[in-house]
This record gives structure tokens, sequence and C-alpha cells, in this order.
């Protein structure tokens, strides 16, 4: 095997970090960490919303939050806080508890599919 292909293909020893990696732990509020965690889901949460727009089919998790938005005569995004919700609380019995990220996701993404919706 040529040398250039082992290195590409060695296993990292470390984890990679980037700038605005959160080192302080699960609650530390990092602006930079914040502000890219916030974006990011927002893209997701607008990529969710366009798929749901056009018909061509979503992710398993935005199918079951379509479902129950049927049956609760509520909107997608509330449907998928609602799942995001129930989900955490599954997490209780297990004593995981979640960090900003996990709340940060239910919330930014629910909140991103409703909002987008409109503009699709």
């Amino acid at each position: 095997m040529p040398n250039w292909l082992n290195l590409l293909l060695n296993p990292a020893k470390t984890i990679p970090t980037t700038t605005w990696s959160n080192r302080g732990g699960q609650w530390k509020f990092e602006p930079k960490s914040f502000l890219m965690l916030t974006l990011g889901l927002w893209i997701f949460g607008s990529g969710e919303a366009a798929l749901v727009n056009a018909g061509i089919g979503v992710s398993p998790w935005t199918v079951l939050a379509e479902g129950i938005a049927s049956n609760l005569s509520v909107s997608v995004g509330v449907a998928t806080f609602i799942v995001s919700v129930s989900v955490l609380l599954l997490w209780l019995p297990l004593r995981q508890y979640p960090g900003i990220g996990t709340i940060m996701n239910a919330i930014v993404i629910a909140t991103a599919i409703d909002v987008m919706r409109a503009f699709w």
C-alpha cells in the first residue's frame, strides 16, 4: 500500500477540535460555540422544512412528527418538539441528563421547521 494511502487510512489518535468547540462541559456557555450550534441546527431545521413542503420524503423523525401533527392538529414543528421532549423524558430513568446542545436541538429545529415552512 502506498505510504500516502496508509497515512490517510490510519485512525486518528485524538478527537479533532475546532475553534468553536466547547471545552467547558455540558453547561458552560461560550458565545462562539452557541452561535455555531444554533446556526447548524437552524440549517438542519430549514432543510427538514424544505423536504416537508416538497413532499418528496423526510427523515423518520419527521415522519413521526407529521403523523402526530395530523392526529393532534398541531404544526409539524410543534409535533417535533413534543417528540423531542418525550424522548428526553425517557432519559431520566436512565440517569442521563441532557446538555445545552440537546435542549437547543429540540427548540431550534422545531422552531426552524415552523418558521421556514412559510418560506419554502
